[in-house]
């Protein structure tokens, strides 16, 4: 089969696809009530009749052969008709993300050709009299990966051009007089992945990887996972298999095999999670049982390495949407054994083996910590994070479960999960592949994050939200976030690099919620400009500290102050669309905005100074190199997060997404620029003028939202400055006002 390139994802017209699909499901539509005709007419009537001699023998059989061969011909129309539909969607999702790619590329006058075999070429033309010189780094970098994009997307398209095609023909069976031949194509492929899983490690690359495909293309199919994962024979065997492939592919093989098993653990963990989720029929209910299993020994191997369940299990857990159903009390039994046995109670091998693990998309670490594993679930399950982080013994919400994972009447947990797992000094578990050699690797608080991320975010840590539209704030969301900011109002310790990032994102996703505490206590009503759409306020000090810990690290600040200015933004774009939707008049309510923005980047600016006064130069580099980095993945997101409210201001489309882009690139170039001066003046210490920054950038949202009717322009963006400046001032003075309240109570 002929491999597709670029050009061909990009050109081809998938208009006959989608019209064959269109077909196929009128064909299956039809099958469909010719069965149901057969099965009533005729065949019911064959039933009925009383049969005698030759009749008996073979016209009984052959009406039934009939019937039963029209009932196969409709399944057969509607397996076509279900992969055609799947092929057709993901072909035009590859094909769509593709031309916007290239498009986008086009217009910056990037030129895209063919290289050796798969490579893409990605280059800006020599203009005229700079032939000879070389490219900037950045604009390396982005060839690069726009490059490595272009290949990914192309490899999907050939990878799922090649499964389709497989399939396709198993539908058809290849007898022109038996239709489904190999039966209900769901069943099918069941059975093809398990004919490949029985043979454990003995099965080839080749045969991975194409049970990673059926399961990959299959996961969210109910009928293909109940029977693929019933077929394995239950919790204890599918932790067996698991554990049994996850270490052959990591114990020294060959990149070809870790890639083959890491697709394996990649697709395993969806398939099980739909395979366990309570709204499909059929639904594999295994939660009390993989609970029990917890705590016990795993056979894997002749060497005698016995993983307990929970450490085999999270790293299948570590992919996937669960159900909070099954999920959350995982979740709490693991923190709940965690708690019990803080000097450890999982197994590792012993000597200093680096190329052996549970975890083979690891990086760096190998998956023995099952803590860090379940928290990486609930970074990929939204509902059940919530509902994890939103657990509270007060209201009798927090279940106590014993050693085997059965409820315990009589166990009292006393403690928030929330509260637990940000404690400053909490166990968690070094995850290194040698820790006999000394190495040390925690990825616990990093997952820790994902999974608040998901909890206060509503969609999985990793990915953009749906339709690029902010999800819901709700009051039980809301509610987690402010119980962080309290947390780290108590230590601002509490916020260290490996979860700065998620910190970060979250304060910049909560905005609304942020602005109103900054507002607190203002004259002029400003806290009434920033809607949130639920009763949940987050006091003002606790705001402040929490904006101070995240603004001492680079990743954590650039987050927050792309979310900032996102959001100023976006809001005075609305103050001049919809004015009445806001208290004051337009005018007013923009300086308004202005000014908290300042706040905000006062608090933000004044830790980054602190960040950079201890560290040196080096580390303003980073604060500057975090912003450029994340500039793109924070214009995913366009529209306000209103929580309710958000139905009453939909997003104006383009108008919307230019809004976000222009003020992104603007953050960006701030940043680049000031990156580029320091490498000029080699290195000398030259401190970003965020107050100046902060001034441009409210500047340049106030005249792309438009400006009010009947104001003076040149007047007015001199307003929005000074009103920047006196918050950004007041912002420094709140920050240290915070810390010296915080000093007090200390002593106290």
């Amino acid at each position: 089969m002929a491999r597709l390139t670029w050009r061909n994802v990009y050109q081809v017209d998938l208009g006959p696809l989608k019209s064959a699909v269109a077909q196929w499901d009128t064909m299956a539509g039809e099958l469909k009530d010719v069965a149901a005709e057969a099965r009533r007419g005729m065949l019911k009537k064959s039933e009925k009749a009383r049969w005698a001699g030759v009749n008996a023998d073979v016209t009984k059989p052959f009406i039934a052969s009939v019937a039963a061969e029209i009932e196969d011909a409709h399944t057969e129309a509607k397996d076509l008709h279900a992969e055609l539909s799947a092929a057709y969607s993901s072909f035009k999702a590859v094909q769509d993300e593709l031309q916007a790619k290239v498009d986008g590329a086009r217009r910056k006058g990037i030129e895209i050709s063919d290289g050796k075999g798969a490579q893409i070429l990605c280059k800006y033309p020599p203009q005229p009299g700079h032939q000879n010189e070389s490219l900037p780094k950045d604009k390396l970098k982005e060839l690069k990966a726009l490059a490595e994009d272009l290949q990914d997307l192309v490899a999907r398209a050939n990878e799922r051009d090649a499964y389709t095609a497989g399939i396709l023909a198993r539908i058809h069976g290849g007898d022109p007089h038996n239709f489904a031949k190999n039966g209900p194509i769901d069943k099918y492929k069941a059975k093809m992945a398990l004919h490949i899983a029985r043979k454990g490690t003995g099965a080839s690359n080749k045969e991975i990887r194409e049970l990673a495909e059926l399961l990959k293309y299959n996961k969210d199919n109910p009928t293909f996972s109940h029977a693929f994962f019933k077929g394995l024979g239950g919790p204890k065997e599918t932790l067996a298999y698991y554990a049994k492939m996850a270490i052959d592919g990591t114990k020294g093989s060959s990149e070809t095999r870790l890639d083959a098993i890491q697709d394996l653990q990649r697709y395993m963990g969806p398939t099980l999670a739909t395979a366990t989720d309570p709204d499909h029929k059929g639904h594999l209910d295994w939660g009390a049982e993989f609970r029990r299993l917890g705590t016990k020994d795993i056979g894997v191997d002749e060497l005698g390495f016995k993983p307990k369940g929970y450490q085999v299990l999270g790293n299948i857990l570590r992919y996937g949407d669960y159900d909070k159903r099954f999920l959350t009390p995982i979740a709490e039994h693991i923190v709940q054994l965690q708690h019990d046995h803080p000097k450890g109670l999982w197994t590792r091998p012993t000597g200093p083996d680096t190329q052996f693990g549970l975890d083979p998309n690891g990086k760096g670490n190998v998956g023995y910590d099952p803590v860090t594993s379940v928290l990486e679930a609930l970074g990929h399950s939204p509902e059940a994070a919530e509902e994890f982080f939103s657990k509270d013994p007060k209201d009798g919400s927090v279940v106590g479960y014993d050693e085997n994972g059965k409820v315990d009447p009589g166990k009292s947990v006393d403690y928030r999960y929330l509260e637990e797992l940000m404690r400053k000094d909490y166990p968690w578990n070094n995850d290194g592949s040698s820790p006999v050699a000394g190495e040390e690797v925690h990825r616990g608080k990093n997952a820790l994050g994902h999974a608040l991320e998901a909890a206060t975010l509503g969609r999985p840590y990793d990915q953009p939200p749906e339709g690029g539209r902010h999800p819901e704030h709700t009051a039980d969301r809301a509610q987690i976030v402010r119980k962080i900011t309290e947390i780290v109002d108590d230590d601002r310790k509490t916020i260290t690099e490996d979860i700065s990032d998620s910190m970060g994102r979250i304060a910049g996703e909560y905005m609304p919620e942020i602005n109103q505490a900054l507002a607190a206590g203002d004259p002029r009503g400003l806290r009434q400009a920033f809607e949130t759409g639920h009763e949940v306020k987050f006091d003002a000090q606790p705001t402040v500290r929490f904006l101070d810990a995240i603004g001492r690290h680079p990743e954590g600040h650039a987050e927050a102050t792309l979310g900032a200015q996102r959001y100023q933004a976006e809001l005075m774009r609305e103050v001049v669309r919809h004015p009445d939707r806001f208290p004051g008049t337009a005018p007013e309510t923009m300086r308004h905005i202005a000014r908290n923005g300042g706040v905000l980047e006062g608090i933000l600016g004044a830790a980054r100074h602190d960040a950079i006064m201890v560290a040196g130069q080096e580390a303003e580099t980073k604060f500057n190199e975090a912003v450029e980095e994340r500039g793109e993945m924070a214009k995913q997101v366009v529209g306000l997060p209103l929580g309710a409210a958000a139905e009453r201001i939909p997003v104006a489309g383009d108008l919307a997404t230019g809004t976000v882009e222009s003020i992104i690139d603007l953050v960006v170039e701030s940043h680049k620029k000031n990156t580029l001066e320091q490498d000029a003046a080699d290195g000398a210490a030259i401190s970003f003028n965020t107050r100046e920054a902060a001034e441009v950038w409210a500047q340049h949202a106030a005249h792309s939202a438009g400006y009010p009717p009947g104001v003076n322009h040149e007047n007015f963006i001199q307003d929005i400055a000074d009103e920047v400046v006196g918050g950004y001032d007041h912002g420094e003075h709140l920050k240290e006002n915070a810390y010296d309240n915080k000093m007090r109570r200390s002593e106290e």
